[in-house]
């Protein structure tokens, strides 16, 4: 990471080596059949569960009348407590409608913070 002066923050040099691309957004009200999503974004989701995850999985986000399926590869898994885990999962194969569901969701629950 280099720190530019001039702009007053940092950036990453050269490739991410594996590292995800930014984006996602912070989520309120939304659910996946795991848990409750903390973060969305079209490459990936954190998930609130209730026990560890591995692998690969099928993963179904509700918003209101919209479900969709997605397939996806558990990318982390960090244990908060009893019963509560934070998982990273990261997306395979999404096409272009699905990222457009996904945009779409991830746009109508974003958190809001009232200042």
């Amino acid at each position: 990471m280099q720190f530019n002066q001039s702009l007053r923050l940092s950036r990453f040099v050269g490739p991410r080596d594996g590292r995800r691309i930014p984006g996602r957004v912070a989520q309120e009200l939304l659910v996946s059949d795991l848990g409750p999503v903390l973060d969305l974004s079209p490459g990936g989701m954190r998930v609130l569960a209730t026990r560890p995850h591995v692998g690969k999985l099928d993963v179904r986000i509700r918003a209101g009348d919209v479900s969709l399926t997605l397939r996806s590869s558990v990318a982390w898994s960090r244990r908060l407590g009893f019963r509560r885990h934070e998982i990273g999962l990261a997306f395979i194969d999404v096409d272009e409608n699905a990222a457009g569901i996904l945009a779409t969701i991830a746009a109508d629950h974003r958190a809001r913070q009232v200042i």
